[in-house]
């Protein structure tokens, strides 16, 4: 399911522009720099991210889906094997995935930068709990774990968070000055990347960008309008439902309350209190067995072999099914960067960024909290459709790629641009 529904969403492909850049002149650039807007002042912390998507993106879209669903499969594969270990029945698990697969099927379908965390994520979660059970010097490796995570992907505050709630409400009574110890490593640890001392500074600046206060995008709050988001709410319930039906350790009642407040505020940080409950839901239905069934006779079983290998095939020959539509979608974005060489375009998400690795100079894009905050609200006004608020960013285009009748083709022609180009199913308009 993962490979046929898999696709490309924005926050994705400006990892691979910036990367490309990083790999050809061997150093990280200062800014943004397939961008026309200044952002000289930004931090980058996630450079590594950014390179290993570079080397993802050789193969186009679809190596981004094919490491998508990789990505989301180890994913699973971590918490399920967790699972097991604790004695985890086969019909709990296929109903905790079920609900996983349902409730965060946004996040787990559509490849962003967020793919970057999610093993490391799952990773962290698995250790916690060993360690909540059996306390061992196995927790300084959340250190090396955190300090990896950081320069992959900002989700790793997430990571110091969930760390945090274990080390204050589990760890330290028992071994206070480990817990102190691997609590202060690991907020330095979390800014040991090309950021160094201005890593929490970036950290800083993406919350309080206008892109977290703008509800129509990736930041946007859960809202029981939206299909995605509805299936989030009954999926966490149910699973936070059967977690805590049961007593748990006081540090999940603090992580999972954590998560579930980041979750009301913006929507996107739902998989992390999904994945958060996935083991200890799973747990909790216990299915009595006969005393033949537990232990039984060892024997050589292929079956989960073959069924792997099934699997891989299966999920070969789908996204090989599916090439065509993703090179199709790259040879029009590289159509586009052709077109508009030497210009400086005004494109919405995910387009933007699609045409900033074809090579295209765009005048902002995400990382949208690189940039100034009034040309990031421009921005959002421009796809948004709001012609007065969009001003400025007309003001400073050259060209506006956009569908015909679109929100943003509208605002163009109300700010004095005219349709001059037609590349496949988009509009070139330019002014006068």
């Amino acid at each position: 399911m993962i490979a046929w529904l898999s696709v490309v969403g924005s926050d994705a492909l400006w990892l691979s522009a910036l990367g490309d850049t990083i790999r050809a002149d061997r150093q990280i650039p200062a800014g943004v720099p397939f961008a026309a807007a200044p952002s000289q002042g930004w931090v980058n912390t996630t450079a590594l991210g950014q390179v290993l998507f570079s080397f993802i993106h050789v193969a186009g879209s679809l190596g981004v889906v094919a490491a998508q669903v990789v990505v989301v499969v180890w994913t699973l594969w971590i918490l399920v094997s967790s699972a097991r270990r604790r004695g985890a029945h086969v019909i709990g698990l296929v109903s905790v995935l079920l609900l996983v697969l349902v409730g965060g099927a946004a996040p787990l379908l559509v490849a962003r930068a967020q793919l970057l965390s999610l093993v490391p994520y799952a990773a962290l979660v698995v250790l916690l709990r060993m360690e909540h059970d059996r306390p061992s010097r196995l927790i300084w490796a959340t250190v090396p774990l955190i300090a990896l995570w950081g320069n992959l992907h900002g989700a790793v505050l997430v990571g110091v968070a969930v760390l945090g709630c274990y080390l204050s409400f589990s760890r330290l009574r028992v071994d206070p000055w480990t817990a102190v110890g691997v609590g202060l490593a690991s907020l330095a640890a979390a800014c040991l990347n090309p950021g160094l001392l201005q890593a929490p500074h970036y950290y800083l600046g993406v919350f309080g960008g206008a892109a977290t206060k703008d509800d129509s995008g990736m930041w946007s709050r859960l809202s029981l309008s939206n299909p995605f988001d509805l299936m989030l709410l009954v999926a966490s319930i149910y699973l936070a439902y059967m977690t805590f039906r049961h007593r748990r350790p006081l540090w999940e009642y603090a992580a999972a309350l954590g998560l579930a407040g980041a979750t009301l505020v913006a929507a996107r940080h739902g998989i992390w209190l999904l994945l958060f409950l996935a083991v200890p839901a799973a747990l909790s239905l216990k299915i009595p067995r006969r005393r033949a069934e537990e232990a039984p006779p060892r024997r050589a079983n292929l079956a989960p072999a073959a069924a792997c290998v099934a699997g891989l095939v299966m999920v070969a020959g789908l996204l090989a099914a599916r090439a065509p539509t993703f090179h199709a979608a790259d040879a029009e974005a590289s159509q586009l960067a052709d077109a508009t060489r030497g210009q400086v375009v005004l494109v919405a998400e995910p387009l933007a960024e699609s045409m900033a690795a074809a090579g295209a100079t765009v005048w902002v894009s995400n990382p949208l909290d690189a940039f100034d905050h009034a040309d990031q609200t421009a921005y959002l006004a421009f796809m948004d459709g709001d012609a007065t608020g969009a001003a400025r960013a007309f003001d400073q285009a050259g060209v506006v790629v956009a569908r015909p009748g679109s929100p943003s083709a509208r605002a163009a022609l109300a700010n004095g641009y005219t349709a001059r180009q037609v590349v496949g199913v988009h509009v070139l308009l330019r002014r006068g």
